[in-house]
């Protein structure tokens, strides 16, 4: 049985037949309008439309159907050739399938057009039978209101009539292409046509001087690097400041800049430039890795740790960390990920370093080769937020102690030389995983990390941790205390390199010996080059 229409309480202006335009401003297509026919209704406020310009498949150019929403309608315009345009009128172009709003900038002579599209930031070229004046369907009225003088009725309606040809044959030729033109389709640059957003998010995975090279490839390109919101500087020291200050002096400055990485030997003065410019465009993600011989005048620094817009922060001051002092206390109000390499902290209050306090909601946190300020004999890392840690390389004096407050640890790692005391306020109630390769370290240091981690899930040791341990096994007078319970311990794991200095049954008398008051006895051995 055939579908009923309802069509009751519809408006004269949608019957079934009408001719229509239909715009998907809601979808995110801005001021457009393609032009379709009524079908029929399926209730007072929803119509199926057959759109002129739109096919389901290239092969049968079968028109599209869809169901669209009284809100999305309005009337096909009448043609109104006889209204002179001038530079400033608002009108909408053919362009694409659909009418577009922009404005009119020149008049070139001969019917044709310069106009400026708002929305991406473009000026073309259109014949006048492609342009028509831009009106608002308000309350079965067209806004402005289309004047027809009666003397011009004739006329008007003989362009009308021209105009609707012409288009009519734009939108057959596009409908259905000539093999010749198909064959051309192959050479045209599909990329340039794609909207400025789109190309500027692929220019994000670009090194910024491959972008910046883009920009001769036509005038459509010219500009684009401009806008890029993030870049990247990786070069040798001979290019890197021309380059840069290039870019910072042609860059549009109303475009925040979210993603700066700094990799490369860079003279103070330009990093300082650089990382300031960076601030106050409301960076996002910062990477240094600066590489310098020199005392590097870092005065941009106190920037860096008082940036509210800040929420990932990778930092490596080179290979001089004595002659790098960070601030004391970091105000990162939106900083989630961090990681400093070649830093110095600096006592804040009772020889206590406590940088990481201020930063509410940081996640991860990774510290490299870091060092302690003459001033302090502590690091305090606090953070209530803080789920993930790893550390490389304590180094500094003696009484060099490490104090954990953060009740969230989830997951440690510790690698490479560690031979610092550590404590902790809380008893880490929900740390997961614990990786364990420190070199060099006394086995009464390790237990007493250990100690620190009696609720751990799964716990794994390198062979060079355990190798550590053997020797002092051997001497139980070195041995002054005895292993925690991990009463949580689901699994214990060995990172056994093939060619370590111990062997597969001395690993498993250490294990055994570390899990004597604890109710797991097995181990997984796990073989690494």
């Amino acid at each position: 049985m055939p579908r009923k229409s309802s069509s009751k309480h519809v408006s004269p202006y949608f019957k079934p037949g009408a001719a229509v335009e239909v715009t998907y401003d809601d979808q995110g297509f801005p001021s457009n309008w393609f032009s379709g026919t009524i079908v029929r209704c399926r209730a007072p406020d929803r119509f199926v439309v057959e759109l002129h310009t739109l096919i389901t498949d290239e092969e049968t150019s079968d028109p599209v159907r869809e169901v669209i929403n009284l809100r999305q309608l309005r009337p096909q315009p009448p043609p109104e050739n006889h209204r002179e345009l001038k530079s400033g009128d608002r009108i909408e172009a053919f362009l694409h399938d659909a009418w577009w709003e922009c404005q009119v900038t020149d008049d070139l002579g001969n019917e044709r057009f310069g106009v400026y599209f708002m929305e991406s930031n473009e000026n073309m070229v259109f014949p006048r039978e492609q342009l028509r004046i831009h009106r608002h369907w308000i309350n079965s009225n067209w806004v402005p209101p289309i004047p027809i003088p009666e003397s011009s009725n004739h006329k008007a309606s003989m362009r009308g009539k021209e105009r609707n040809r012409k288009l009519e044959e734009i939108m057959k030729e596009r409908k259905r292409p000539s093999r010749r033109n198909k064959i051309n389709d192959g050479d045209r640059d599909g990329l340039s046509d794609l909207p400025d957003i789109v190309l500027l998010h692929i220019m994000k995975f670009m090194d910024t001087k491959q972008a910046v090279q883009t920009s001769l490839l036509s005038k459509r390109w010219k500009n684009l690097c401009k806008r890029l919101t993030n870049l990247s500087f990786k070069f040798q020291r001979r290019v890197v400041r021309k380059f840069v200050s290039w870019i910072l002096s042609k860059r549009d400055h109303s475009c925040s800049l979210l993603d700066l990485n700094i990799q490369t030997w860079i003279k103070p003065e330009l990093l300082n430039s650089v990382v300031k410019y960076a601030v106050c465009h409301n960076v996002q993600h910062l990477t240094i890795h600066v590489h310098s011989n020199s005392y590097p005048n870092f005065e941009a620094l106190p920037l860096i740790f008082s940036c509210h817009s800040l929420t990932s922060l990778t930092l490596s001051l080179g290979y001089r960390p004595t002659e790098i002092v960070l601030s004391k206390s970091m105000q990162l109000p939106a900083l989630k990920t961090m990681c400093l390499a070649h830093a110095k902290f600096t006592a804040t209050h009772n020889d206590c370093a406590e940088p990481f306090s201020n930063c509410p909601v940081l996640d991860t946190l990774i510290l490299s080769h870091c060092y302690l300020h003459s001033d302090a004999k502590v690091l305090h890392i606090s953070n209530s937020t803080l789920s993930s840690l790893t550390i490389y390389s304590l180094h500094g004096r003696e009484v060099y102690q490490l104090a954990f407050s953060t009740p969230n640890l989830c997951s440690f790692n510790i690698k490479g030389f560690a031979g610092h005391q550590l404590s902790s306020t809380c008893n880490l109630p929900h740390v997961c995983e614990v990786h364990i390769d420190m070199f060099h370290a006394a086995s009464s240091i390790i237990i007493r990390w250990l100690q620190v981690f009696t609720n751990v899930k799964k716990l794994t040791f390198s062979s060079v941790t355990l190798q550590n341990m053997l020797h002092d096994l051997s001497n139980p007078d070195s041995m002054c205390c005895q292993p925690p319970c991990f009463t949580r311990l689901e699994s214990l794991k060995v990172k056994w390199k093939v060619f370590a200095d111990i062997s597969s049954e001395d690993v498993n008398n250490v294990v055994k010996y570390l899990l004597q008051n604890s109710p797991i006895s097995g181990v997984d051995i796990i073989q690494s080059f």
